[in-house]
């Protein structure tokens, strides 16, 4: 098995000694049209060795040979063999398929070829995996190819968030699994110039910022999908004192009324600012979903006769309208036309997608499926959105529920492969909405989120052996060591795993050792969640030296324990984070415990005895 991620679709094993490296090698690059980034991934994959470029021929070609001692310039390793060769029919075998590749690769050294810039990008990505994996390349054939058109991951900046510098590294990471694309929620983190009260004032975005972000994704073959909602979740909008009469009701802190003139001025005000300063996207997300409040207003009411799904067709169509005539594609949620009357649901513009999101649940295709017919049946395009994290009933998730979360990305795969669905979003919430509390850090999300790469390139790559890739690829952990230490793990087993092979790392430690600080501040808490039946005890028994002493031990442990892991979770979320985002956070996990601290165990006398 090659751990490689995403799995390839076909793999040969050549019967010949492998590609050895560190040595001199020769580069020959030759495209059918120039694309500057090739070379550029080309040199710094083999920095300082000989390279030359070329415009010529058809589709994309890069060969690799090593270069004898005292070699001439230009001179290759002719006299032992070259490269393994990769004539231009062989790209017949790719029948069309864009992003795929060859790539053969042999003692002397290895082609890629794709019909694409992207496929050979793609192909360099599996050579260089090769490379890490194993040192000196193993002689192999590769045919590969990707199953979803868009591949896409999330960034949600309503919560807690990472550094700017860390979401372009992360994008370079996306790249080398082969997404194509992110969807970026900002929220009050883009840097708005008209409404700049909506803008955060400490951790919006730059326009330096975010150019360099728009750079990165660029450079790694990444489009960026913006997403500004539209209808609910603009608490960040409407919690100001200025524009809280555009709420629905009163009550509804994140829903606008679509009836007041007002509303469209500002909304169309901030996709136009999002679709400016996002020139090179094909799209623009308008969120739309969990609209609440939706037609409660007296004046919906009259206006729409009290029919939620018209009132919300209304105005979408609206927006819609605007979006598309300005040159994009815009997408929506689907939630709010989930049971949408026919006869409403026929006056939906067609020139939208309908973006499906279902995370939990057991019967995932034959839901997708029945949404899907409907909105196809109207000429309304499909895309799909499961979760790497989500709300799962635990608000308080250090990483995310993946007994959950694998189960919903391997239900997506097979129902995408049932209904060809051309995109698949691996949806990544950083809370329920930015009044709430966040989940958890983006950092403890790589092994769902590499799941996900995995399956949306390959819907059927092993995922019984997933988990043995990921250790293999992502942290060093070859699956003959974590198998002797552990047993038989399985694919939902990681975040019980990690942290006990945390000696093992070698590669990625530092997202191996935030999630070992998570596991111990768990069992920590866990104590604390039990301390109120000790604390009942003496309540029944007070006086009772046993049930003293059995309250205080507990009590001691919880409070040593939780301590000793606050400084340690602080340094290291000061990796990814601003200093007070991940105080924020520190403080979120911590801010219960010490409210017992001042009230309840005060009042025990639990913190005067401590000890």
């Amino acid at each position: 098995m090659l751990s490689l991620i995403p799995e390839p679709k076909q793999v040969r094993i050549r019967e010949e000694k492998p590609l050895q490296s560190g040595g001199a090698v020769g580069l020959r690059l030759t495209m059918e049209q120039d694309d500057p980034r090739l070379e550029l991934h080309c040199r710094r994959a083999f920095p300082d060795q000989e390279f030359t470029g070329a415009v010529s021929g058809q589709g994309y070609s890069l060969i690799i040979e090593g270069i004898p001692p005292h070699a001439e310039p230009g001179e290759t390793r002719q006299a032992t063999g070259s490269a393994p060769a990769v004539e231009e029919a062989d790209l017949f075998v790719l029948n069309g398929r864009t992003e795929g590749y060859l790539l053969e690769v042999g003692a002397s050294g290895a082609v890629i070829r794709a019909l694409d810039a992207p496929g050979l990008y793609y192909g360099l990505q599996t050579l260089l995996q090769l490379q890490s994996l194993y040192g000196d390349v193993p002689a192999v054939s590769i045919t590969d190819w990707p199953d979803t058109a868009l591949r896409v991951m999330n960034f949600d900046l309503r919560q807690t968030f990472s550094k700017p510098e860390r979401l372009i590294e992360y994008l370079a990471e996306f790249s080398r699994c082969k997404t194509n694309a992110v969807l970026i929620e900002y929220e009050d983190k883009f840097p708005f110039l008209v409404h700049r009260e909506f803008a955060h004032p400490q951790h919006a975005l730059s326009r330096e910022q975010l150019e360099a972000l728009q750079a990165a994704a660029h450079e790694h073959y990444i489009e960026i999908i913006p997403l500004q909602q539209s209808f609910g979740h603009l608490e960040y909008v409407l919690r100001h004192e200025a524009w809280k009469h555009l709420r629905e009701t009163e009550e509804s802190t994140g829903e606008i009324c679509p009836s007041r003139p007002e509303t469209y001025e500002l909304i169309t005000g901030l996709l136009e600012e999002m679709m400016e300063a996002h020139p090179e996207s094909r799209y623009i997300h308008l969120g739309c979903d969990e609209v609440y409040s939706l037609c409660e207003c007296d004046v919906c009411k009259n206006q729409f006769g009290g029919v939620r799904e018209r009132a919300f067709i209304s105005f979408l169509n609206r927006l819609i309208e605007f979006t598309a005539s300005r040159g994009r594609q815009p997408i929506f949620w689907h939630d709010m036309l989930d049971k949408c009357p026919p006869e409403e649901l026929a006056k939906l513009d067609p020139r939208s997608a309908a973006m499906i999101w279902i995370y939990n649940g057991r019967n995932i295709e034959a839901e997708v499926t029945s949404l899907t017919n409907k909105f196809r049946a109207l000429g309304i395009e499909v895309m799909g959105a499961p979760a790497v994290r989500s709300f799962d009933w635990a608000e308080h998730q250090n990483y995310p529920v993946l007994g959950n979360r694998t189960d919903n990305l391997l239900q997506w795969a097979e129902t995408a492969e049932q209904l060809d669905i051309g995109c698949m979003v691996a949806t990544n919430w950083t809370g329920p909405f930015s009044l709430g509390v966040p989940y958890g850090v983006f950092e403890t999300t790589w092994y769902p989120m590499l799941l996900h790469a995995d399956l949306a390139w390959n819907r059927k790559a092993d995922s019984s052996a997933f988990i043995d890739r990921f250790l293999e690829l992502f942290h060093g952990i070859t699956p003959e060591t974590g198998h002797a230490r552990l047993g038989n793990y399985q694919l939902e087993d990681y975040y019980d795993v990690i942290w006990k092979l945390l000696d093992d790392v070698t590669k990625n430690k530092d997202y191996a050792e935030l999630i070992a600080i998570m596991h111990e501040f768990e069992v920590a808490t866990d104590r604390s969640r039990a301390i109120h039946k000790y604390a009942y005890r003496w309540e029944l028994y007070p006086g009772d030296s046993a049930e003293w002493r059995s309250l205080l031990n507990n009590y001691t442990r919880n409070h040593s324990g939780r301590e000793a892991v606050r400084p340690r979770m602080l340094a290291s979320l000061l990796q990814y984070q601003p200093q007070d985002m991940a105080e924020h956070f520190v403080k979120s996990r911590f801010h219960l415990h010490d409210y017992l601290e001042r009230t309840l165990y005060q009042e025990l006398g639990l913190v005067h005895t401590e000890g």
